[in-house]
């Protein structure tokens, strides 16, 4: 009786052992799950067969990933408190990854939300030690070369175009790095001006408006007032050519008359110079109301003869 109440614990040890480790024999995989078995800390097995498998108790060891599970990791932010159901979430800045340089080395702060796939369980856990941190140090490096050839205006604005623009280049450069994730998508949650900068921004958005403003005013003033001085300078143009042509004319006419006058002077040169003193004697004193012929001789003698003497009382 004394060796049967002995042995009774030890029985009772062997059967709690015995279940124990029928039940670390055995888990369980759910549809799109793969489990990646270990053994001494080595890769043995991957196991995607939904449902129960065995597996070696106390020396296998089980990591189970889920292939059709949706993860996300967060750039240029983190959580600092989880969602509740009476809560949203609450985040934090990581200065570090939001500050980015876009084209003519303006700052803009990026926030992004990558989305994707574990689709090779052996090389998403044994190829890096830090997932999510060489997911973002891909995403940085295929995020910054883009913005720096973007203008700050396209940054600002297209950031649904930036985000597709990078999604295929960062899918390569994962897929180079052999995280053994497929990329799904790319959002930002913000592309914004740094809360100092955005002061300046404003000034100079106003300052640009009152550009095109007073742009626009002098459009109009140049529309207003050209024809008006295309007229003026039309007319002119066209006076000056009648009065170059009149001028010209006018010239034409005075060379033309003395080519006359000159052909007449060299066949009569003594008619001729006498005509024209009488022609001109004729023009000046019909201009003039007072005539005196004064003739002074040899002798020394005035001779005075006044042409209109009803003059001389007047």
């Amino acid at each position: 009786m004394g060796k049967r109440l002995s042995i009774l614990p030890l029985l009772v040890i062997i059967i709690a052992v015995a279940v124990f480790a029928g039940s670390q024999s055995f888990y369980v995989l759910e549809n799109a799950e793969q489990a990646v078995i270990e053994r001494f800390g080595q890769m043995v097995d991957v196991v995607d067969t939904s449902g129960l498998n065995f597996k070696i108790p106390f020396i296998d060891r089980v990591r189970i990933i889920n292939t059709n599970k949706i993860y996300s990791v967060q750039y240029g932010y983190r959580p600092s408190t989880e969602a509740t159901p009476s809560s949203e979430p609450e985040y934090r800045d990581v200065e570090d990854e939001q500050l980015v340089l876009t084209k003519g080395s303006f700052l803009v702060n990026i926030g992004a939300v990558i989305q994707y796939k574990i689709t090779d369980s052996p090389a998403y856990l044994y190829n890096v030690d830090d997932q999510a941190g060489t997911l973002r140090l891909a995403f940085e490096s295929v995020l910054r070369r883009n913005i720096q050839d973007q203008d700050l205006e396209n940054a600002l604005i297209n950031k649904d175009s930036i985000a597709r623009e990078i999604l295929p280049e960062l899918s390569a450069k994962v897929g180079d790095y052999g995280l053994g994730i497929t990329i799904l998508d790319v959002k930002f949650t913000d592309v914004l001006l740094p809360g100092k900068v955005q002061f300046a921004y404003d000034d100079v958005n106003i300052a640009e408006n009152e550009k095109t403003e007073y742009t626009s005013k002098a459009e109009r003033y140049t529309n207003e007032q050209l024809p008006g001085a295309r007229a003026e300078a039309y007319d002119r143009i066209q006076k000056a050519e009648a009065y170059k042509a009149e001028k010209v004319s006018q010239a034409k006419g005075d060379v033309e008359n003395f080519l006359q006058v000159y052909e007449k002077y060299a066949s009569a040169k003594e008619i001729t110079k006498k005509r024209l003193y009488i022609e001109t004697m004729e023009t000046i004193l019909s201009k003039v109301k007072q005539k005196f012929i004064i003739d002074i001789d040899g002798e020394g003698t005035i001779k005075y003869l006044p042409l209109n003497p009803g003059s001389i009382n007047q």
